[in-house]
């Protein structure tokens, strides 16, 4: 069995001007090609329609791997504590060889958005068209299926971003990590505190626990 623990955020700024705001957390979790199987017939196939109907299947896979928890009455410079032993973001059968995780904190002024609405706001025309085109050209790169998995990724977060835009929505904090098992977890543990995200608002404390 192998987890994926989230164990504490400390959001520094509430993007409020003044008062407690409610905050969304989006989690994505990833295994790089093993969880692509779809991508290989992308490379392989010449039929335009087949390629744009497994590109869907893929940012279905990004997307189905959300959990999104919502956190009400939160202020600046908080800890958000998840129990005393953490909330499960991600669980499998077997010890994955490599993980790339992205967890979204926005401030959120609407409800939840449901995983249905999200793939209606990522499968447009022209974001298909788009990484049809983008993942193509990746075929003659070293890692095509890496490089693809992350830029399905991206795309699904630039997205989420949109969305929120449109709903006055504003994000938090942005964790972006990624882990290979011979380095980062040999031993099937892994425990991290106060790591820092790409904006500079927030910090999160992590187990990784397999055996």
């Amino acid at each position: 069995m192998f987890y994926l623990r989230l164990n504490k955020l400390r959001i520094y700024s509430n993007g409020a001007l003044i008062g407690l705001t409610d905050l969304q957390l989006m989690s994505f979790v990833t295994l790089g090609e093993a969880d692509f199987p779809m991508l290989n017939d992308f490379f392989r196939t010449s039929d335009a329609t087949e390629k744009r109907n497994l590109i869907a299947q893929a940012v279905t896979r990004v997307v189905s791997s959300r959990v999104m928890p919502e956190i009400q009455n939160v202020k600046d410079n908080q800890l958000i504590f998840f129990g005393d032993t953490g909330y499960n973001v991600f669980v499998a059968d077997a010890i994955p060889e490599n993980l790339n995780w992205m967890l979204l904190a926005i401030k959120s002024n609407q409800q939840t958005v449901d995983n249905a609405t999200l793939l209606t706001q990522i499968l447009t025309e022209q974001n298909l068209s788009k990484l049809v085109t983008t993942i193509g050209f990746l075929a003659s790169a070293t890692s095509p299926m890496t490089a693809a998995v992350s830029t399905l990724t991206t795309l699904v977060a630039e997205s989420i971003l949109k969305l929120c835009a449109s709903t006055r929505d504003r994000q938090l904090g942005l964790l972006l990590t990624s882990f290979t098992r011979q380095e980062h977890y040999p031993y099937g543990k892994r425990d991290a505190q106060n790591v820092p995200d790409a904006t500079g608002n927030m910090k999160v404390d992590y187990t990784i626990f397999g055996f």
